[in-house]
């Protein structure tokens, strides 16, 4: 309700409303033509529209990524989710290299499965209780960023 009100205070006359946040729950509230990214530097100061990148809505997640190249598994989870809710994923898959996991049942039995890198990084995400696999690293998250990022822009 809030940033509702300050962005219909922002369209009144001689009004102008700034907002500085890290919060990404803000961020998806507003349209790409209300955000704006402060860079500095040692030297300068510059300020940038955010553009609209692979995500359809403003993503702190994304702007972050763009500007800073800071990875994260929020990212890696938006976009695996965006990838998935689109149905796309079974064609993301398609034709990428399998590694093993290891997967916990119910019963406490483990069983073994082919993943994709950013099937398995996202299992790991979800399911820290499962430590039969070896964590990824940060070039693998990275690399699988990338990949999602690559898919959304050519394939989608």
């Amino acid at each position: 309700m809030l940033i509702r009100a300050l962005l219909e205070l922002s369209n009144s006359d001689n009004t102008q409303v700034l907002l500085t946040t890290h919060s990404p729950i803000i961020v998806k509230e507003l349209d790409f033509e209300n955000l704006r990214l402060i860079v500095t530097d040692n030297k300068t100061k510059s300020v940038k529209s955010v553009e609209p990148g692979q995500l359809p809505y403003p993503s702190l997640n994304e702007v972050n990524f763009v500007a800073f190249n800071e990875i994260t598994e929020e990212y890696h989870n938006e976009l695996y989710g965006y990838i998935e809710s689109e149905n796309h994923f079974n064609s993301f898959k398609n034709g990428r290299q399998t590694m093993e996991y290891i997967r916990n049942r119910r019963d406490s039995s483990t069983f073994t499965e082919q993943k994709i890198l950013t099937e398995y990084i996202r299992h790991q995400i979800h399911h820290p209780e499962n430590n039969h696999n070896i964590r990824f690293t940060e070039t693998q998250i990275e690399d699988s960023i990338r990949q999602m990022r690559d898919y959304i822009k050519d394939e989608m």
